[in-house]
Parts: structure tokens; C-alpha cells; sequence
């Protein structure tokens, strides 16, 4: 379970030999409470910018697609879609089975695919069979869909703010020690102690490195996702 903001905010304080923060007042902090929450915002914001894939950040979505409709926006906190994973859900009552949709560059769609979808009306609607970064915020299937298919895709959330004491940061509590040293880093650098900032900063770099180690480096299989425009 990841450390909640308040835990983190503590963490740093008692590292800095400064009195810890209230639940009670976490909301209307002064001084170098109010400090040390921005330095962990930092340290967090960091983090997340370091890797689109985050195991940690990973998420499903699950659409029902609409008859007649190609194109769907992102879900919340959307960040990067894993493009490989699109797959319409199996539903008997559709008379529809598992079917995983190919990728297709969004130009493709628009040069090959898009005015027969557009133009076909009611009898050139069936099963998608194609996927495709959409204009706008979103994605797009191809055929226009002729029922109500279930469709689930895999995707990576973008970083959400952390504002109350109680919200999490995503990020597994193994790696606390990782994000004090962020929020150090940025401490040391209000207290004009260029060394100890130094310091921090080196480890926060290497910590930000080990879990790209332990994350990314170490996966088995590669994957695109990239979002083409």
C-alpha cells in the first residue's frame, strides 16, 4: 500500500529534525510545513515523469461501444495507451466472441478506412476490427461498430495531484526512502545547504534509476506505446 501524503510530508520532517504535521491542521500549514508538502509534490511529479509505463501506474478500462459510433475519449488520468491490448469482450447474447483489434497508424485509418466507415450507413457497420489514435482525446475503432460490444484496453495514468492528508502517491512504499530524498533534495536546497542537497539529490537519482531497474529493465517482452499523432 503506498504511503499516504501526510506519512511522506512526516518522513521528511523528522529527517530534517522538525516537528511533524498534525492531520488535524495538514490543510492550512505555514512555514516549512508548507514547504516540505510542496517538496514531496516535487519529488512525486518527478517520479512520474521519469517513465511513461509504470507497472504501479496501470490501469484497465473497460467501453461499451455505441452502434454507429468510431471514436471514444480517455479515461481519467489517461496518460499512454498499450495499444496491444485492445480486445473485444465475448458476449453471447451479441453472438460475439474474443477478438483482439490490430493497431493502425491514425493517417492509415483516415486514407483507407475512414469514408467507408463514414459512408457505408447501417449496412457497413460490424464487428471493429482495427484500432486508431482518434483526432481529438481519444481512440477510434474501425468498422463502425453494429452492436454493443464490451471492449477493455490496458492503459498508464497520468500523475494526479496530491492535496489531503490521506491521499496516496501510487508509488510502493518500498520506495519512501526514494521520495524523502526527492523532498530532501528540495528542503536542502531552501536551507542553502548546497552539500546535503547534493547528497539527497545523488540518491534520489539512483533510487529513480533502481526502480527503473526493477520495473522497466526488467520486463521480459517490449511493447510500443506510443501515441502517433
Amino acid at each position: 500500500m503506498p504511503s499516504t501524503y501526510i506519512d511522506l510530508c512526516n518522513q521528511t520532517l523528522r529527517r530534517l529534525n522538525e516537528v511533524e504535521i498534525a492531520e488535524a491542521d495538514f490543510g492550512s500549514v505555514r512555514g516549512v510545513h508548507a514547504l516540505v508538502k510542496d517538496a514531496v509534490k516535487a519529488a512525486v511529479a518527478k517520479i512520474n515523469q521519469a517513465e511513461f509505463g509504470w507497472p504501479f501506474n496501470a490501469a484497465e478500462q473497460t467501453d461499451v461501444l455505441v452502434v454507429g459510433q468510431e471514436e471514444y475519449v480517455w479515461p481519467q488520468y489517461f496518460k499512454v495507451a498499450d495499444w496491444n491490448s485492445f480486445q473485444i469482450q465475448a458476449n453471447d447474447s451479441l453472438g460475439a466472441g474474443f477478438k483482439a483489434l490490430k493497431f493502425i497508424e491514425q493517417d492509415v485509418w483516415y486514407s483507407d478506412y475512414r469514408d467507408a466507415d463514414y459512408t457505408a450507413g447501417t449496412a457497413g457497420r460490424d464487428m471493429p476490427a482495427y484500432v486508431f489514435p482518434s483526432h481529438g482525446n481519444g481512440y477510434g475503432v474501425s468498422p463502425s461498430p453494429n452492436k454493443a460490444y464490451t471492449l477493455k484496453f490496458r492503459y498508464f495514468m497520468n500523475y494526479s495531484d496530491i492535496t489531503n492528508a490521506t491521499d496516496v502517491t501510487r508509488i510502493p512504499e518500498s520506495f519512501d526512502t526514494v521520495l524523502i530524498d526527492g523532498a530532501l533534495y528540495h528542503m536542502y536546497m531552501f536551507k542553502d545547504n548546497m552539500e546535503s542537497a547534493q547528497a539527497a539529490y545523488m540518491g534520489f537519482e539512483k533510487g529513480i534509476k533502481d526502480l527503473q531497474t526493477l520495473y522497466i529493465n526488467n520486463n521480459v517482452s517490449i511493447r510500443d506505446t506510443r501515441i502517433k499523432f
